[in-house]
This record gives C-alpha cells, sequence and structure tokens, in this order.
C-alpha cells in the first residue's frame, strides 16, 4: 500500500481520537468525554483533512508486530463480544495458511438506539477504511468488504474510496455491500449470506467465520468502529493507545445516549468514566432506570446517584452483570414503568426474528406475550408460569443467538426491577401503564402490549 502522500504527525495526547474533526456544535465540561454529534448533522471528512488529522498511512507491518501491538493494546471488538481482537486475528491467520482469507467490516448497526457505526462511516470512512487495508495487508486478503445499512453512510464511503484511488493508494479493494434494516441482519453468519448475494439470516454452522466464512474461507469479521481504532493503533502505538490504564478496557469508546436526556447524540469517551457522567454531559433529567448495551444489554436500576457511578468498562459492568454491548445508553424516565418498556422491547424482538427454527417461531412469541400479561397486570402469576415453563423449550436451542438475547433482556427485568412486579401482581403500577409511550422504541415499531397478553 502506498501513497504520494509523506506527512508525518507526532502522537496525539490522550485516547480520544476517533471523533477528531468532527463538527460538534457544542463541547462537554468533562475532558474524558467528547460530544460527537447527531445523525442528523454529520459532513464527511475529506482524504486531505483524514491525513491532516492523523499523519500518512503507515506501511510495512509484519503479522507479529501487527499482533503483538494488538495484544498490547487489548483492543476488543466494538460490536458487543467483547472478543479481543488479536485472538481473532490469530484464528484467521493460523486458518490462511494455504486458503487466502477475507476482511469484513460490519456496520450492519441492527440495533435501534445505537448511531454510532453510521455516524463514524458518514463522518470519518477513511479511518475505518485505514484499518481495514492495513489488515488486509498483513494477511494478503483475497478482499475486504464493508457491510453496512444507512444510506448515507454508503454514499460516504463510496467517495471517499473514490478519493484514494485518484490519490494513487495502492491497496486492498473494498466492496460495499447494503445491510437491510433488520435486528438480525448483523449477526455475522447473516453478513456472510449478504456478501454471498443471500438473504441476510443467520445460518447455523459448526465451523467458525474464522475458519469458514466468505466464500468458504477463512474470514476475519468485526465491527467497523473496530477497525477504526486499528487505525489508530498501528499509527500511534499500543502504549499511546491504552494511555496508562491497566484495567481490562483500553481506548475509547463511541457510545450513543438516547431517552430521557435533553442532548441526545454520539459520545466518545475515555475508558474509566462514570455512567453519570456521561448522562450529565447529555443532561439526563428524572432518571428511573438506564438501559445498558442495546436489546440485548442489560437494565440498571437507578435508585439514587450511586448507582449512576458505576465505572463504565465491561470489567466493572460484569460484576453488576451487564456489559456495554453496542455502545448504548438508554435512558428511562420516572414517568416510564420499566417493565412494560421491557416488555414493549420484547415484543419487537420476537417480531424481529429470522423465523427460522422453533424456538423463534413459537417460543419468542409465547414469551412476548407471557412477558406482556406481567407488564399490564392482566394476569401476573400465569405470566410468570409461563416464562418459567417456556424459557428452558427456548434457551441455546435456536440456529443463532436472537432467542437467547431475547431471554436474556427478560431476566434482567426481573432481576433489577423485582419490587415493580410485586407492583403489578397486586394491580398497581409505578405510573400509568395505560398511558405509557415508549422512549426506547423505534418509531415506527410502537408495539401493542394489549394484543400482545391476549395472543
Amino acid at each position: 500500500m502506498t501513497d504520494s502522500t509523506s506527512t508525518s504527525i507526532m502522537a496525539p495526547s490522550g485516547a480520544r481520537r476517533i471523533t477528531l474533526g468532527w463538527d460538534a456544535n457544542w463541547k462537554t465540561s468533562n475532558p474524558e468525554i467528547a460530544f460527537a454529534g447527531h445523525s442528523q448533522s454529520r459532513t464527511r471528512l475529506s482524504l486531505a483533512e483524514h491525513i491532516s488529522n492523523y499523519g500518512r498511512i503507515p506501511t510495512g507491518f509484519t503479522y507479529s508486530l501487527v499482533s503483538d501491538s494488538l495484544r498490547v493494546a487489548n483492543l476488543t471488538g466494538r460490536g458487543g463480544a467483547k472478543f479481543p481482537f488479536y485472538k481473532k486475528l490469530a484464528a484467521v491467520y493460523e486458518a490462511d495458511r494455504k486458503k487466502g482469507c477475507y476482511i469484513v467490516a460490519n456496520g450492519a448497526e441492527s440495533e435501534p438506539l445505537s448511531i454510532k457505526d453510521s455516524m463514524l462511516l458518514r463522518t470519518n470512512p477513511h479511518l475505518v477504511i485505514d484499518g481495514l487495508v492495513m489488515i488486509a495487508e498483513v494477511l494478503g486478503a483475497k478482499g475486504a468488504y464493508i457491510y453496512v445499512k444507512d444510506k448515507e453512510a454508503h454514499s460516504a464511503i463510496n467517495a471517499a474510496l473514490r478519493e484514494r484511488r485518484e490519490r494513487g493508494f495502492t491497496e486492498a479493494k473494498v466492496t460495499v455491500v447494503d445491510a437491510p434494516a433488520t435486528y438480525v441482519a448483523g449477526q455475522e453468519t447473516s453478513v456472510i449470506r449478504r456478501i454471498e448475494k443471500g438473504p441476510a439470516l443467520p445460518k447455523f454452522s459448526i465451523e467458525r467465520v474464522a475458519v469458514a466464512g466468505v466464500k468458504g474461507q477463512p474470514t476475519l469479521l468485526s465491527n467497523v468502529e473496530t477497525f477504526a481504532h486499528l487505525g489508530l493503533i498501528l499509527r500511534f502505538g499500543a502504549d499511546w493507545y491504552r494511555s496508562g490504564r491497566s484495567g481490562f478496557d483500553s481506548g475509547s469508546r463511541l457510545v450513543t445516549v438516547s431517552g430521557s436526556v435533553d442532548r441526545p447524540g454520539l459520545y466518545e469517551v475515555s475508558s474509566g468514566v462514570a455512567i453519570g457522567d456521561i448522562l450529565r454531559e447529555a443532561k439526563a433529567h428524572s432518571v428511573r432506570a438506564v438501559l445498558v448495551g442495546g436489546y440485548f444489554g442489560g437494565w440498571l436500576n437507578v435508585r439514587d446517584e450511586n448507582d449512576l457511578k458505576l465505572i463504565y468498562d465491561d470489567s466493572t459492568l460484569g460484576e453488576k452483570k451487564l456489559s456495554i454491548g453496542a455502545g448504548i445508553l438508554g435512558v428511562l424516565s420516572k414517568e416510564t414503568c420499566p417493565v412494560v418498556e421491557a416488555a414493549s422491547i420484547v415484543d419487537y424482538l420476537a417480531e424481529q426474528s429470522a423465523g427460522q427454527c422453533g424456538p423463534c417461531i413459537h417460543g419468542l412469541p409465547e414469551i412476548s406475550t407471557a412477558f406482556a400479561r406481567i407488564a399490564l397486570s392482566s394476569n401476573v402469576d400465569r405470566g410468570i408460569t409461563e416464562l418459567k415453563a417456556v424459557i428452558p423449550l427456548v434457551e441455546r436451542r435456536g440456529g443463532c443467538q436472537h432467542p437467547d438475547g431475547v431471554i436474556a433482556h427478560v431476566r434482567s427485568t426481573v432481576a433489577a426491577f423485582g419490587e415493580e412486579i410485586k407492583l403489578h401482581k397486586a394491580g398497581k403500577c409505578s405510573v400509568a401503564s395505560s398511558n405509557h409511550q415508549s422512549m426506547l422504541l423505534p418509531k415506527n415499531a410502537q408495539g401493542n402490549l394489549a394484543a400482545a397478553s391476549g395472543r
């Protein structure tokens, strides 16, 4: 890979660099948190601006150098699985002795509450492409793909690729593939099938994608934000990326904040920041609960300010059985019943299944119906009994992880809001559930729990 530009820069201070140069309309008071703006107001950084911000793309990497750098940097996947990237790279490298491989940057962004991937690709596709083509060069990949749902992001990527060709970059060919707007479209086997011109639906396979992915070849597949971090680590080094931190997490994270906040949008936060610090910058108000990680994430019941002192990293969150997941903080107000909100999400997820196996076709509607009974206080005891009967028949029996994600959401709700469920059992609710308006569902997916409870 070559570039006619000879620009070079010193490694910047601090770990927050993905949103460098983004034109946010207001600044935060916390230096560890950056506001990156809203999805409606993004302008793509040109190649010249990108090079001015980060310097030229380095070349000449060996596999051992890249692997060691990623191991020291402790980069984990930013799509939700939090798997160490150097281990994923090693799996592809070991499987790639004779077959050749492919690289895939997943920007499907199936979580409705997330805008991080689309904003990253709209605003700075060059940083994602940098990481993608650098890894492709190291592995000698046959090809690279960016899988994306957002139409504006699709246009921005293609414009960036044209710029690079016109500038004389010689690098791996990158193909942009459209992702449909469905929840299961981002599942890794769905991504592979779509790239191969099939339906974006999960496929049961005993082989890992790292061994048999695109065209049956070893495939390195990770979230687009992960590749953006790669573009930084391979420029400035693992020590800079860790910035002196010694915990499980390193680097920064893109976080989408929505719900009961006056400043919703995308934030970039350094490791070690508390959830309350992020919500303070987003001007959260009347906070009753926070959905951490997205629909397949978990609930934080906010009883007082101490609950918001929880540090936003996977190590600390794991102690509370929570996870950063897809980088989402969805805030519920005290005027919203969390059990009704959770049941609405479960109903949505039941509709979003691939519909390819019994646990999804039959099990998820039954779980949704049972949970709706609890949420609407229509027959709480019956709902609890049905959940206890159905969940063991569904869990870990699906063709993909979708049913397990739904069950995890149900369990998190029960664990976090047991007192609220007791109120529902007594025919009460902490708020007027009959007037419930969802804060965390897509606007075009406001469910009908009354219909669900009567199924």
